[in-house]
């Protein structure tokens, strides 16, 4: 490689000086060279196209060749390489006055590069050592590029490869860290400046120097003097003024930044971005990305002014909210707890507690998938209940007596729903959580049906979970990014639709049904938004957590507050009671419920027509007719909802009835007839 290097710089720095247009015909690959791609910012954007991060490895920002004003590329080539319209990628005056000034020196102290060559430096050579056989292939290279690219584009490319100091990388980076305007909106002045700053962008800081800034600038004035870009009396007003830019530009700022670590935790894990997670975050903070996500600033805004209605006493229960769209599963809002520079851990989507009753909702559904009705009935009240291992499990109840499925729901009775758990079995259950959306591991014991699980689940898992019935019961993955854009603005990635028929559209019906009592007549009227919907309360053992998870047909959200790091009763700070599902958490979820869909008109869950059928019923007793039924009449409903039996009331004819005749002659014998036993 060196010695081919050092032939061609031969040929090269020979032409060069000669003033040939073209070199020896060695392509670029042929020196086993690749473009160093500079890293270049990505962005992340809310559903309506608001900005929520920036991610950077360095301030960075492509510019177009139409996006760069006169009086720049002015300053910039009177800066830099003032014959750079006139030569074909490589000056050779000014190769040989640094040749020259190289050989007094014993040493390379000068290239004559021109614009193009330290554009190839830049892409090629970024930090290759300083030597003869680097600057030939420099200048081959610069050759090639003129010949492929307009001297524009050679401009635009240059100027998005140099470093401005400030942290800005590119000539859009430094317009707006140095003055926050774009290219377009440079003054002459400005212009200048930042011409200067390329030889010297530390040393010449306006932040550190400002002197030397001003010298640097007013030299680029008057090279543009010399080269006719800008008259003298332009040139002296320009000089006039002192170099003002803005103050040192903070950091960006991310908004949301729950919602935004939920997206990059998803991103780093995709293997569409990448072989492994250190590829992938090279291409999310230097690719240029444009992340487009599914976060709806009205929701956000609505579920963070719930949870901050609580309390925001260090010492209080945290509030998590997890908020999502039923019919996609697009996660709409994120709040993961009370600040994020205090505790980045995500409550909302990485943590994991014991959803007390609010997991009665799954017993429920795997009753209703194995033929229950919402008026089968249950015993309720407490006792030592018997498990098929023969163990005993004793349960405490506050309620007592037979209760349908659809009250014992409503009522959130403990009793029942162990009977029912023992009856459908914890394997049922899981599964029917598994089937609706929950991921975490949950175990199989009967207690599920009461909350106590083997691992916790977190908001974002029983707000999808919920929505699963809302949408009736398909079920959409949360997704938080539809799509990934590269810097030119093709899709690298789009989100798959991943939708499933979780439950029978009928069973969902049911479920939503019952749910709703739950919100109108029972343990969570609290979380009534006035417009349909269902939804659980929840509590744990000792109230160490209160939740509350539903949904309306737009909008599934769950609630959850506790302390996270701590097993403590959680507690109201005003009051000093202890917090349940149906109090703090049921108000945080209406409100925001009623905040998100200000603007959408209520709508009732999806009922399924096309599992409908018709039977005929005596309309006195209510049951199916049957064939001597005098009346009929049709009903029309789900499975669940049609009788199940035969009209009691009317049946068969009875037979007619009459004295049997003996034939003649076959009459019994009188007593007195009759022989008498001696």
């Amino acid at each position: 490689m060196r010695r081919a290097l050092l032939v061609l710089a031969s040929f090269v720095l020979a032409a060069a000086l000669a003033g040939c247009a073209s070199v020896v015909d060695i392509e670029v690959a042929d020196l086993g060279l690749e473009a160093v791609d500079a890293p270049t910012q990505s962005h992340v954007y809310a559903a309506d196209g608001t900005e929520l991060a920036t991610l950077r490895l360095v301030h960075r920002e492509p510019a177009e060749p139409d996006e760069l004003p006169d009086v720049l590329l002015d300053a910039v080539v009177a800066a830099e390489d003032r014959r750079f319209f006139e030569h074909g990628g490589i000056d050779g005056r000014a190769v040989a006055r640094a040749a020259i000034a190289n050989r007094r020196a014993g040493q390379v102290t000068q290239g004559g590069s021109t614009i193009t060559q330290q554009l190839a430096k830049n892409r090629y050579f970024p930090d290759a050592e300083e030597t003869l056989e680097r600057k030939a292939a420099e200048a081959h290279v610069a050759r090639q590029l003129e010949a492929e690219m307009t001297k524009d584009e050679i401009l635009s490319a240059y100027l998005d490869t140099v470093y401005f100091g400030a942290g800005a990388h590119g000539i859009v980076a430094a317009a707006e860290a140095y003055f926050d305007l774009t290219p377009a909106q440079l003054s002459l002045e400005q212009a200048a400046l930042l011409a200067g700053l390329i030889r010297s962008p530390e040393g010449a800081s306006p932040y550190q120097q400002p002197e030397r800034a001003r010298r640097v600038r007013d030299d680029v004035l008057s090279a543009m003097v010399e080269t006719g870009a800008v008259s003298r009396d332009e040139a002296a007003a320009a000089a006039a003024a002192p170099p003002e830019v803005r103050d040192r530009p903070p950091s960006p700022v991310t908004r949301h930044p729950y919602f935004v670590a939920h997206v990059l935790r998803e991103l780093r894990a995709e293997p569409a971005l990448g072989a492994d997670e250190a590829e992938r975050l090279r291409l999310l903070y230097g690719g240029g990305l444009s992340i487009h996500t599914t976060l709806d600033p009205a929701v956000q805004a609505a579920a963070e002014q719930a949870a901050a209605g609580f309390s925001d006493d260090e010492d209080a229960p945290e509030v998590a909210v997890a908020a999502l769209r039923p019919a996609d599963g697009s996660v709409l809002g994120v709040v993961g707890g009370r600040d994020f520079e205090q505790r980045e851990f995500d409550l909302a989507t990485q943590g994991r507690r014991q959803p007390g009753s609010a997991f009665k909702t799954f017993a429920l559904v795997a009753a209703l998938e194995r033929g229950w009705r919402l008026d089968s009935e249950l015993a309720s009240g407490s006792g030592s209940l018997r498990m098929d291992d023969g163990q005993a499990w004793d349960v405490r109840s506050a309620t007592a007596g037979p209760l349908s499925l659809r009250a014992a729901l409503a009522e959130s009775s403990n009793g029942a729903f162990a009977r029912l758990a023992l009856e459908v079995g914890g394997d049922a259950i899981a599964d029917a959580a598994t089937e609706l959306g929950v991921t975490s591991p949950v175990g199989t014991h009967p207690a599920l049906a009461l909350g106590a699980l083997d691992q916790g689940v977190s908001p974002l898992e029983m707000a999808s979970a919920y929505g699963t019935l809302a949408a009736g019961g398909i079920h959409a993955p949360p997704q938080a990014v539809t799509r990934i854009e590269n810097a030119d603005g093709s899709v690298l990635w789009e989100a798959p639709d991943e939708r499933r028929i979780a439950v029978d559209g009928a069973v969902a019906w049911f479920a939503t049904e019952a749910l709703s009592d739950v919100i109108t007549s029972g343990t969570g009227t609290l979380a009534d938004p006035g417009r349909p919907a269902a939804g659980k309360t929840g509590t744990s053992q000792d109230h160490r957590d209160a939740w509350f998870a539903g949904a309306t047909p737009d909008l599934a959200a769950a609630v959850w507050m506790g302390h996270p790091d701590e097993a403590r009763t959680a507690r109201d700070p005003a009051t000093g009671q202890r917090l349940e599902g149906g109090g703090w958490p049921a108000r945080v979820w209406r409100q925001t419920v009623q905040e998100a869909l200000t603007d959408t008109p209520p709508r009732s869950f999806p009922y399924p027509e096309h599992l409908e059928q018709t039977v005929e019923v005596n309309p006195e007793s209510g049951g199916l007719a049957t064939e001597w039924c005098p009346v009929t009449e049709e009903m029309t409903g789900l499975p669940g909802e049609l009788p199940e039996y035969h009209c009691p009331l009317h049946g068969p004819p009875e037979p007619e009835t009459s004295t049997p005749r003996l034939p003649s002659g076959a009459e019994p014998e009188t007593d007195a007839a009759r022989p008498q036993d001696r």
